[in-house]
């Protein structure tokens, strides 16, 4: 009888390199104002956060995966939603405003997303990353699951290299060039 192999257990907690909010340039080099600083994640708060902890996504693709899903929950998810004017508006309340300049800016990067992914990339990145979905729940079977990851990394890149983050595979790139 072959033995049950133990799951690996995710770590509660993981910690991340991230950018000062309190630094400040005129205390530069002093080591009470550093510039970046290490703040504790969870990674299964997202997908993402699992993949990262798991080493299946690099800095740059992390961070581009997190820029889109800031636009995607700026836009509210699926998009802007309509006026509801059946509601009743209470006396010296405001009409609200269907749409605001950050859901209209956010629009607008999603649409330059969506241009330079197409159609099927831009649906697996906003399935993994606006939505939260896990690769292993959008295909079945190992293959699947690796040939997605591996589509999802490569749209990342797209996407990094769009908004400027450095990748893995760009420094691999301008290294065999050199």
């Amino acid at each position: 009888m072959a033995k049950k192999r133990r799951a690996k257990k995710e770590p509660e907690m993981a910690t991340a390199v991230v950018d000062n909010p309190n630094y400040s340039r005129a205390h530069d080099g002093d080591r009470t104002n550093p510039r970046f600083i290490t703040v504790a994640i969870n990674p299964r708060e997202s997908a993402i956060g699992t993949m990262l902890s798991r080493k299946l996504l690099d800095e740059a693709q992390a961070r581009s995966a997190t820029r889109f899903r800031a636009l995607w929950e700026a836009l509210g998810g699926k998009g802007a939603g309509a006026l509801d004017y059946s509601k009743e508006h209470v006396d010296g309340g405001k009409i609200p405003e269907p749409i605001n300049l950050r859901q209209m800016q956010a629009g607008i990067e999603l649409k330059r997303c969506r241009e330079m992914l197409g159609e099927r990339g831009y649906k697996l990145v906003s399935q993994v990353c606006g939505e939260g979905y896990q690769v292993s729940e959008l295909v079945v079977g190992k293959r699947a699951q690796l040939s997605l990851m591996d589509a999802l990394r490569g749209f990342l890149d797209d996407l990094c290299e769009m908004w400027g983050y450095s990748t893995g595979a760009q420094r691999q790139r301008f290294a065999v060039q050199k």
